[in-house]
């Protein structure tokens, strides 16, 4: 008689592979090797893809919506005379031990 697995071990890889699970995912979690998982797979009609495919496979998204009018973007600096608060030269006594010079 051939090896067979039992129907709780064949009901778990079935439901696995139908979550989406690959065939390594599924040989990690049940320790039965990837061969024996794609053909209890195939057998339960469970597409099976090849590695990679999921990367470059899938339905193109949608073009984002161009905002037009008086719903645009504002600018990231204001036209205003918007000010930016930059001190370039900051106090010493805040800085870090690393940041101070060494008086000679």
């Amino acid at each position: 008689m051939a090896n067979v697995l039992k129907d709780e071990k064949k009901q778990q890889i079935i439901a696995l592979g139908r979550l989406g699970w690959s065939l390594r995912k599924i040989q990690e979690a049940t320790r039965v090797r990837r061969e024996t998982i794609s053909a209890y797979l195939r057998d339960a009609g469970v597409e099976i893809w090849p590695p990679g495919r999921w990367k470059r496979e899938g339905k193109a998204k949608p073009a984002i919506q161009v905002i037009t009018g008086s719903e645009a973007a504002k600018p990231a600096i204001p036209e205003s005379g918007g000010q930016l608060n930059f001190n370039p030269n900051p106090n010493p006594k805040n800085l870090s031990a690393k940041g101070k010079a060494k008086a000679s």
